[in-house]
């Protein structure tokens, strides 16, 4: 039976991706996958990958140089080809990634929960199911302590996105950290320095210029994405800076790594806190949107598939599941659809999820059963021999 639901996820997976080439590779054409494609032809043409570009697409290209490079053999292939790929790559190396995190049965129970997900996410042909995938992957390489692999893979992230470069925080619980820092150091030296083999140097510096200077723009905007922040200015009229709440949430992360050293050396505990951080780097970012959150459900679900149910959890899984049916599935009249989306109702659990979270690193008693099954977790490795 287990074999047969694992089989089952796999080939859902993988015919979602199928599924979302034919509805935006064929019948039509995605704009964030023109933007993509665009970037890597106009990096090579030695054109401004930040300017307006409409006889290409809508829109205005906001990630690295090097992001534009890497996504040069998907500029070379044809639309509907590139865009099979780019799916399979976003739903099965996340299929991958959690199938190496958890046991058989916890890790298909979390990969049918964040099943939709990961579906609208490629409905999006956004790269938020990569991302999410490379940070699962660069906790398995510290927890095997294979850091230079850990280094490129969080390197790699942040150059697809910067947010993911917070997974570095995940080098904290093992020994080497300064050797780690200057590890990544490199690695992201090598990566920004990258597209060097295709434009001279003096071109890349003005491709850094106009990045910053979009980036900066952006910053100047009064933007909270679906963050925490919007939540508060929406519900209560705070209108208050992003960063106060930002810096708050990154003390309340941080604070069982603070306060709970003894157990940096138990997996469940270094587990949960993965979990607590992708639902950190959704809810704390002033740029994220409906689909960045196949990264904070990724982490809701883990840690719901590895932690024994209780009423608690139970009640938080059951509300994600059907705020984000109620929300992104339309079921729904469209009044009651837009409403919800307008008060963006399917991260509320992914908050109540992310404060439970906090209080079991911390340690603070609940009503609740055991808090993982530790019997279905394989012992961390001695970090003496790391």
């Amino acid at each position: 039976m287990a074999g047969r639901a694992r089989h089952s996820i796999f080939v859902l997976y993988l015919a979602s991706a199928v599924f979302v080439t034919v509805q935006q590779g064929v019948v039509g054409r995605s704009n964030n996958f023109k933007v993509f494609r665009a970037a890597a032809v106009n990096l090579l043409a030695h054109r401004d990958l930040y300017a307006a570009h409409p006889d290409q697409h809508f829109d205005f290209y906001k990630y690295s140089p090097t992001f534009a490079l890497l996504f040069a053999p998907f500029a070379a292939l044809p639309f509907a080809p590139a865009l099979l790929i780019w799916s399979l790559l976003n739903s099965l190396l996340l299929w991958y990634a959690v199938r190496r995190l958890l046991p058989d049965r916890q890790a298909t129970l979390a990969l049918a929960l964040v099943y939709l997900e990961v579906l609208f996410a490629m409905q999006y042909t956004q790269s938020n199911g990569l991302v999410t995938a490379l940070i699962l992957l660069a906790f398995l390489a510290l927890e095997q302590g294979r850091q230079p692999r850990a280094t490129l893979l969080i390197g790699l992230d942040a150059f697809i996105k910067i947010f993911p470069l917070g997974a570095a925080a995940l080098a904290l619980f093992h020994p080497r950290r300064w050797r780690f820092t200057l590890l990544l150091a490199a690695v992201g030296a090598g990566l920004a320095l990258l597209p060097l083999v295709v434009i001279p140097s003096h071109e890349l510096v003005a491709q850094y210029r106009s990045w910053l200077a979009i980036e900066v723009s952006d910053a100047g905007r009064v933007n909270r994405g679906d963050s925490v922040m919007q939540y508060l200015h929406q519900w209560v009229g705070m209108d208050w800076p992003n960063w106060p709440l930002q810096l708050a949430g990154t003390l309340v992360l941080l604070a069982p790594i603070a306060v709970n050293r003894a157990r940096w050396s138990d997996r469940a505990f270094r587990l949960r806190f993965l979990c607590s951080l992708l639902l950190y780097l959704v809810l704390f970012n002033h740029q994220s949107e409906r689909a960045s959150f196949v990264i904070a459900y990724t982490g809701l679900a883990i840690w719901y598939a590895a932690s024994e149910p209780d009423r608690v959890r139970n009640a938080i899984a059951l509300a994600a599941v059907i705020a984000l049916v109620l929300q992104d599935v339309q079921i729904v009249p469209w009044a009651v659809h837009d409403a919800l989306g307008q008060y963006r109702v399917k991260a509320i659990p992914c908050l109540v999820a992310w404060i439970v979270m906090q209080t079991e690193l911390l340690g603070w008693p609940r009503l609740h059963g055991p808090e993982v099954r530790q019997a279905d977790i394989p012992p961390p490795e001695p970090l003496a021999h790391r």
